[in-house]
């Protein structure tokens, strides 16, 4: 595994990497496996901000049992190519670009699993809402009901620049936010994959995605999905202080058809018990 302190980790060797051009003219970066006589085909939609460390043991092991990966990266992350256009790093966009790479990818002609985590699950949901995106299987892992950041963050949101955000935004969400939504005792690789993430992260890119998705509210998207179309299933972790198990087995009771399944923290949730579930599908 690479440095933790300033680079994110490398992308399995046998995944190739490209970018998917948006009707905008932005690119997301992909990376993709697709083997002879794969397992199923696996479609993962990250959350914000999230670094490939979250998902890297995910990506092995998915690669070990054999099955297609499509790895998108939504456009507030550092690696999107959006020719310095930052308002185009909002909501309405991101649930585009989320329907335009199904559609770039093929998909919807394939018999694939969407797996979303946080706000990747919040646009998932909101698209199989819309009718958008019909993904024969979605397991949501911690979607939010309601979209919503540390007050700190929230004043401070207004006058960030590059310079506040590595001078005072970045220090006060490690020593504060990270402190008090991961628990270190039961799930100390969450904290560091967060500490890293805010390194990383692009604060102009950061700044809008969070603006514009500031109180978006799924509750009522919930019922609108066709669950005879597309099977959900809710990851919860018990022990996760960020992701609270109780709205994400609110979302799981509102979904038609939906079942909700706990895998105690946010770390197996991105580990191996996440494919032994996939595999039992």
């Amino acid at each position: 595994m690479d440095n933790l302190e300033d680079k994110d980790v490398d992308f399995p060797n046998e995944m190739k990497i490209e970018y998917l051009k948006m009707s905008d003219g932005a690119e997301l970066r992909h990376a993709y496996y697709y083997p002879n006589n794969s397992n199923g085909h696996i479609l993962l939609y990250p959350g914000m901000n999230t670094l490939v460390l979250s998902w890297i043991k995910i990506l092995e092991l998915l690669i070990i049992e054999n099955y297609s990966i499509d790895y998108v990266e939504s456009r507030e992350k550092f690696t999107s190519k959006i020719n310095n256009d930052y308002q185009s790093v909002n909501k309405f966009r991101m649930l585009l670009d989320c329907s335009e790479i199904i559609h770039l990818l093929n998909l919807s002609s394939k018999e694939y699993i969407a797996i979303g985590s946080s706000l990747g699950s919040t646009t998932l949901i909101q698209n199989m809402a819309n009718g958008s995106i019909r993904p024969p299987i979605a397991i949501l892992v911690g979607p939010s009901v309601r979209f919503k950041v540390a007050s700190g963050l929230r004043i401070l949101l207004p006058f960030l620049t590059k310079w506040t955000y590595d001078k005072f935004v970045k220090v006060l969400m490690k020593r504060i936010a990270v402190k008090k939504y991961t628990n270190e005792k039961v799930d100390p690789l969450q904290k560091r994959k967060y500490e890293l993430a805010l390194e990383l992260a692009d604060p102009l890119k950061l700044k809008n995605c969070v603006k514009s998705w500031l109180g978006n509210n799924i509750y009522n998207d919930l019922e609108k999905i066709d669950g005879k179309l597309s099977k959900c299933y809710l990851i919860g972790a018990s022990e996760d202080i960020l992701h609270p198990d109780h709205e994400t087995r609110d979302v799981s009771n509102k979904i038609e058809n939906a079942l909700f399944v706990d895998l105690k923290t946010n770390s197996a949730a991105h580990d191996l018990p996440l494919i032994e579930f996939i595999k039992s599908l």
